[in-house]
């Protein structure tokens, strides 16, 4: 540490040094950075700052991180420098946030970029940053201590910037290196889900590519059609709705809009399988119907192939 002249007394200098060794223990696990907000919590002042500051113990980054003074400037700092200076809940993103995964394609070099969530003033100058009102529809992970969009968010940010083809060798590559399932990509798909959400269709069509039936839950089915519905802007409906008559339950329907008494039903691997189920469905639909509900029914088959007579027929009923 510098030699600083002791203009505010021995016992206060010797009370700063004891903040020093927090601070720097606490840098030593983000890349020999520090925030404002840090310093204080451990003691710090601003005449503490600034006396650090002008011996050369802390270099300023930007206007709420400081540097240890002589620590490497490596590029997980200066990333991560740039979200803690970017305020809370800012996370490293798209292009950065493949870098930190580790994806095939994606190095670790380049303009750094953050995504904030909408509204946040402060823009750090040496990031680029991307305004998300979906930010808390993502897990954040930590990638070389650094906070970073959760491997499928990541994926669904890059179909903003690469082609079908690419992101379907990063989603290969996500699966090969990282174990990344389809259920996972699935549920970000429809956790996501909506009219001009960038990285939508192309991860959908990532997704279909990928998706062997067989291996589809019904689950999983019934997220891939909400997230259709929702990237088209039809009205999200309820899910599992229960129908009741004379206090007995009648039916539960995948898909519902109660006020339009206006269903969907998807039709998935054991509805081919089971007579058991094909049967019992049968019945849940005359009951239904004679309840005066319209029920629209649509196998895997329809949605992979015929997906947008399929949502004509859901808006129509829906909306008409």
């Amino acid at each position: 540490m510098a030699d600083f002249p002791l203009q505010l007394g021995v016992q206060e200098e010797v009370g700063f040094v004891s903040i020093d060794a927090s601070i720097a223990e606490l840098a030593r696990e983000q890349h020999g950075l520090i925030t404002v907000d840090q310093m204080r919590s451990l003691g710090g002042t601003r005449r503490h700052l600034d006396r650090r500051v002008q011996g050369g113990w802390l270099e300023q980054v930007n206007h709420r991180v400081f540097r240890i003074g002589g620590h490497p400037r490596t590029w997980e700092s200066r990333v991560l420098g740039a979200v803690l200076g970017a305020g809370p809940d800012a996370v490293a993103s798209h292009l950065t946030a493949a870098a930190l995964w580790g994806l095939d394609g994606f190095s670790r070099r380049g303009a750094v970029e953050l995504s904030v969530p909408r509204g946040r003033h402060h823009r750090p100058d040496d990031a680029r940053c991307h305004e998300s009102t979906d930010l808390d529809r993502c897990k954040v992970i930590a990638r070389c201590g650094i906070p970073t969009t959760d491997l499928p968010r990541t994926l669904l940010d890059l179909g903003r910037f690469v082609g079908a083809q690419r992101l379907n060798r990063v989603v290969e590559d996500a699966r090969r290196s990282h174990g990344l399932d389809l259920t996972a990509l699935i549920s970000t798909l429809a956790r996501h889900a909506r009219q001009g959400r960038h990285g939508i269709q192309r991860l959908r069509a990532v997704i279909d590519a990928h998706a062997d039936r067989d291996q589809i839950t019904d689950s999983e089915f019934e997220m891939l059609v909400l997230s259709l519905l929702g990237e088209r802007g039809l009205p999200a409906p309820t899910i599992h709705h229960e129908v009741w008559s004379g206090g007995v339950l009648v039916a539960e329907i995948d898909l519902a809009w109660p006020h339009r008494h206006v269903g969907v039903e998807l039709q998935g691997q054991h509805h081919r399988v089971d007579s058991a189920v094909w049967e019992a469905d049968q019945v849940k639909l005359v009951e239904l119907q004679a309840l005066g509900w319209t029920i629209l029914p649509f196998s895997w088959r329809v949605y992979m192939n015929r997906r947008e007579w399929m949502l004509r027929r859901i808006r129509g009923a829906v909306m008409g």
